[in-house]
């Protein structure tokens, strides 16, 4: 691959390096697959699975989740749930992948007429699924020990 040389002005050389180097890191992003979303279900704790599952049946079922509403089905406070998310973005990004979940700010309207800003938790769609499929299998493979065991 042939170079390119720019000139580019002294204070702004760290600036472009950067963008270089996030360019770089952004193309060497691997998607997620069947397998790397099993693994990675297979390795996290409870409360990590809970979020991943919770998320992806609102995407699946084309709804906002809402941060305080993940909060109480989780039971967790919305802090220990940002700090689970966190966990989970480390994960993807030591994985090389994009995140599992992602969250965006909303405002949403009172029933009293006034605004809040809140944030709510996504997933991408291909991602939900294979999350789903996942949780599934897990299921399965409890149940085959299960009977298994009773055998």
């Amino acid at each position: 691959m042939p170079y390119v040389m720019m000139p580019v002005p002294e204070e702004h050389v760290e600036a472009v390096m950067d963008f270089v180097l996030r360019a770089i890191a952004r193309a060497s992003i691997m998607p997620w697959d069947a397998e790397s979303i099993a693994e990675v279900f297979d390795e996290i704790d409870e409360a990590s699975r809970s979020i991943l599952s919770f998320v992806s049946r609102s995407v699946l079922a084309d709804k906002d989740l809402p941060e305080r509403e993940l909060a109480g089905l989780m039971q967790l406070g919305p802090r220990e749930v940002a700090g689970i998310m966190n966990e989970l973005v480390t994960r993807s990004r030591v994985a090389n992948r994009p995140n599992l979940v992602t969250s965006r700010g909303i405002s949403e309207r009172l029933p009293n007429g006034r605004t809040r800003d809140t944030r709510v938790y996504l997933m991408d769609v291909d991602i939900a699924q294979l999350v789903t499929e996942a949780e599934q299998a897990e299921l399965r493979n409890a149940r085959n020990s299960l009977s298994e065991k009773d055998a």
